[in-house]
């Protein structure tokens, strides 16, 4: 409910209230009576004698004859410390009515070049401040009455923005309700916790706490003191995290001149220039692989090589910050740096951003102003340098895909579930187009949807193929030493031993583990040193022309190496991954009976699968969440089917591969949005990148205290991170269970953080083999989803 909906009537509180220090002064005597209070004492001491101030009402146009007095009260909770830099203030109960002001409170509300504004309520009303009142009293009444404490840290912040510089400051208020007595007259209204519970479940409907709750004989005597704590750094952090995780936070310069202003304000320094570029290195020098530039200088004219020798180079090889309090002192200026002076740029730091251990950008602060960016500046802002490295590497890869795009002969065919959608905006577009109008086909966006992500994925397939690579090369040396021993036995010559020697180093060093360049090292010494030698050979020995001839038959026509293991890896990879594709794209057409949904597969070294369901994505039909239960039923029985297919598989492999499978499960409905640069759809929105990212990295999950990988050979594992998510497939498990597609051996795990990723768990379960399988849907009519 919105707050101009509300029932009550807004021009009447409906509770007593009146200003009185007569709860603080007892405090006072109190505090003096049970033990030595040197500033309870020197306070009563003030007032001693001003029986005006023992009122139990007392009228605030009285204030300023009892200015030395207040004063001395208001020194219990203002020090001289605090009252001297505090942004404080104390009001009469739930009135607009202050009669007590620090300095900094009156210099900020009292200079005209400060803007001052309540986050998320710039129009303050009388009907927030109604709002307002009625909070705080809850928040006095619930712990006294109801023994029921209520936090409500940040229920309001204020913005101030320096209209002459630019910077802001966040301010979250802390009240003080210690010398506000609360009284009921009568019976006091009953309320359970759930009763509570409820109420805090439906914050706007002031109605409700009204009913539940009644205020008309509460009576609120005393006063409020409020002090107003800073807290740009958390606030400014926050948006700044938000900001870049948009993925046009870099590319648009208005997004962009947010992000400096933000960085201004969060490091002080109005004068701040803020540049960020993407750069990584290449064979040791400064490169521009992604052809983005938002940085000091003008790309067209300070090219790649400019960088080199400079402090970008320096931070870029280095890993950490660079700092330069004074460029204009730093000696033997190369030309790019110098240019950083010309446009007026003394104090400059620059930030190495790295993204998975590699380079992917830089970034830049400069200021006009010599030791203007402290060490200390920069240790504010280490916790958005990750996320600016995000930003950079999302950018980039953004930027290169849509060049990729623009050289493609084919685009990525549409979905079946997702078509009518497109054909509706190419039919706006036509429309628009025959006014006469310029305009772009509109964004395909569908909203609410549910994901859906599960894989197969051959086991150590990494350590496989270099193993396979290493055979290989091995062969193929030994092949060639063969050829080489027998020339050396028919005509001893030094060199022929001498490569028989180099050979051996070099089977030596493969066999050992094979290195980055080691593939290609060897195919060109055997290529120019060896092979180059073999026209030579043809008029000797027979036995040396039989070991050349051996040489030429284990070679491939095609690539001219040794490609046995390689190939039988390769062609089992393949057999795999066709396999597994077949049979999960003929369910998927079944699984469409139940609901039109997206779906979209790729190969990787197995198979990977991304699903959507929703309201969105169906042109008439009304989606219900038994839709989503049924397809969340299908994936398990689908994955458990798949185990099995590549289990049976093994023995007519070239080369036994073992399989895993995963499935992940995330509860909360996202968008997803269709790239026009990949023709693909992608998840939108800063906070769906947080999936993503753990799609990414839930293949390499370990469980907790163990190095034990989560995903093994014959187990289906589920990740998750709701418990409501657990208990639904849970239950799902037990059936399938019963139905004999799992072993009953079903494992809770706590999975190990990931980078970025916390908080996970998994449900681990053991494929049972030699069932005969059942369709998908059939499963899920047992089950009854399909009521």
């Amino acid at each position: 409910m919105k707050l101009d909906q509300l029932k009550l009537n807004i021009d009447e509180i409906p509770f007593k209230k009146s200003l009185s220090f007569l709860p603080l002064i007892n405090m006072l005597k109190e505090e003096k009576k049970n033990g030595f209070n040197l500033q309870a004492e020197s306070i009563l001491r003030v007032i001693e004698g001003n029986t005006s101030l023992l009122k139990a009402d007392f009228d605030i146009k009285e204030v300023g004859k009892f200015e030395k007095e207040i004063h001395a009260l208001m020194s219990y909770f203002f020090t001289p410390t605090q009252y001297k830099n505090d942004i404080g203030v104390a009001s009469s109960p739930f009135d607009d009515h202050n009669f007590y002001f620090t300095p900094n409170y009156l210099k900020v509300y009292g200079d005209e070049n400060i803007e001052i504004e309540m986050v998320e309520q710039k129009k303050q009303d009388k009907c927030y401040m109604t709002f307002t009142m009625l909070m705080y009293a809850y928040l006095m009444i619930l712990p006294k009455f109801y023994k029921f404490n209520l936090n409500m840290d940040y229920l309001f912040m204020y913005r101030m923005t320096d209209k002459l510089n630019g910077l802001v400051r966040y301010y979250k208020i802390e009240f003080n309700e210690k010398c506000v007595d609360v009284t009921h007259n009568g019976t006091i209204p009953v309320a359970s916790e759930d009763d509570i519970r409820e109420m805090i479940n439906d914050p706007m409907n002031l109605d409700f706490w009204l009913k539940t709750i009644p205020l008309n004989n509460f009576t609120f005597r005393g006063f409020l003191t409020f002090r107003y704590v800073d807290v740009t750094q958390i606030e400014v952090i926050s948006s700044l995290k938000s900001q870049l995780l948009e993925k046009s936070s870099i590319l648009n310069n208005n997004n962009f001149n947010d992000l400096e202003q933000n960085i201004r304000s969060l490091l002080s320094l109005p004068n701040l220039n803020l540049g960020v570029l993407a750069l990584a290195m290449s064979q040791g020098n400064v490169d521009n692989p992604a052809d983005f530039w938002h940085g000091f200088v003008d790309p067209n004219k300070y090219k790649c090589d400019a960088y080199q020798g400079t402090i970008y180079e320096e931070a870029a090889k280095s890993g950490a910050p660079v700092l330069i309090n004074d460029l204009a002192k730093r000696p033997n200026l190369k030309p790019l740096e110098q240019e950083l002076l010309n446009l007026g740029i003394r104090n400059i730091s620059i930030i190495p951003l790295h993204y998975e251990g590699e380079l992917v950008g830089m970034m830049e602060l400069g200021s006009p102003k010599a030791f203007d960016i402290s060490f200390t500046k920069l240790r504010i802002i280490k916790d958005v340098i990750p996320v600016f490295s995000i930003a950079v590497k999302r950018t980039s890869d953004e930027l290169r895909n849509r060049i990729e795009a623009t050289i493609k002969e084919e685009c990525t065919a549409i979905h079946p579930s997702v078509e009518w959608r497109f054909q509706q905006a190419a039919g706006n577009l036509l429309n628009k187009k025959e006014l006469g109008e310029t305009v772009q086909m509109e964004e395909i966006v569908f909203k609410e949807v549910h994901p859906l992500y599960g894989a197969i994925d051959v086991r150590h397939s990494s350590v496989i193929r270099n193993q396979t690579i290493q055979d290989d090369l091995v062969e193929q040396l030994q092949l060639a030493r063969k050829v080489l021993r027998e020339a050396y036995a028919d005509r001893k010559m030094p060199i022929y031993d001498q490569l028989i020697y180099k050979i051996d180093f070099f089977i030596d060093g493969i066999r050992k583990g094979l290195s980055s360049g080691d593939e290609m090292n060897v195919l060109n010494f055997i290529r120019h040193d060896v092979e180059s030698l073999f026209p030579h050979f043809k008029e000797n020995s027979d036995s040396l022309m039989l070991a050349i001839e051996e040489y030429h038959n284990n070679i491939d026509s095609e690539l001219n190496i040794v490609y046995k293991r390689r190939k039988d890896f390769e062609d089992s990879l393949g057999i795999i991954n066709d396999c597994a594709t077949a049979y999960i794209e003929k369910e998927q057409e079944k699984a469409q009976e139940m609901f039109p949904h997206y779906f979209e597969k790729y190969r990787t070294d197995g198979v990977e699968h991304n699903i959507y369901i929703g309201q969105s994505i169906s042109e008439q039909k009304p989606f219900d969440r038994i839709y989503l239960k049924n397809l969340r039923l299908w994936q398990l029985i689908v994955s458990a089917e798949l185990a099995r297919k590549t289990e049976s598989l093994k023995g007519s492999l070239p080369i036994d591969l073992d399989v895993t499978g995963l499935i992940l499960v995330h509860s909360q409905p996202l968008a997803i949005r269709f790239r026009q640069d990949e023709k693909k759809f992608d998840v939108d929105g800063a906070y769906n990148i947080r999936y993503e990212i753990v799609k990414k990295r839930i293949d390499k999950a370990e469980i907790k205290g163990t190095n034990e990988r989560l995903t093994q050979p014959g187990k289906l594992a589920i990740i998750f991170s709701q418990e409501g998510e657990m208990v639904e497939y849970q239950r799902y498990l037990e059936y399938l269970v019963a139905k004999g597609y799992f072993e009953d051996d079903i494992e809770h795990l706590q999975l190990e953080d990931l980078q970025g990723v916390y908080g996970l768990r998994a449900i681990r379960v053991t494929v049972k083999k030699g069932v005969e399988p059942k369709e998908a849907l059939v499963v899920a009519k047992e089950l009854k989803l399909n009521d």
